[in-house]
């Protein structure tokens, strides 16, 4: 699976088998890679070893590490805790911007992110209601 996942790269334009002449100056190597802590062992690792193989050089330029989100009890969430939030269903409940908010508000983000169904309702209520408070306000006597 890390052998599939790590030819990204090339697997993505079906090179070599086409795009040759377009691969190096368009496709490769990618300004940056963004992906969970748990996956620098594999996947960060996996696409260095095989880009370095390949072509002699890595196949991204900067790597954005995000570290994990817990539960509110702080351990990992995971499917099979069955203790995981479906973001799809977050984003219906709360908004997008209410998620994006908490997520990058909630904690440092050097630290794993604990997520509390508690704090986003707070996070909503405190911060977005006032927002749109304040511009229906403002749209109404402006």
């Amino acid at each position: 699976a890390w052998f599939d996942s790590g030819s990204m790269p090339y697997g993505q334009v079906h090179y070599p088998f086409e795009h040759k002449q377009d691969f190096e100056p368009i496709f490769f190597p990618a300004e940056f890679i963004a992906e969970g802590l748990d996956q620098t062992r594999g996947w960060f690792y996996s696409m260095l070893a095989i880009s370095t193989y390949i072509s002699g050089r890595s196949s991204y330029k900067s790597c954005i590490v995000n570290n994990l989100v817990l539960d509110s009890e702080g351990r990992k969430m995971s499917k099979r805790l069955g203790n995981f939030v479906d973001s799809k269903e977050l984003i219906d409940k709360y908004g997008a911007d209410a998620v994006r908010w908490y997520l990058m508000s909630s904690s440092q983000v050097w630290l794993p992110k604990r997520f509390d169904n508690e704090s986003m309702v707070e996070i909503q209520r405190r911060f977005f209601s006032t927002l749109l408070n304040t511009y229906s306000f403002f749209a109404l006597y402006a």
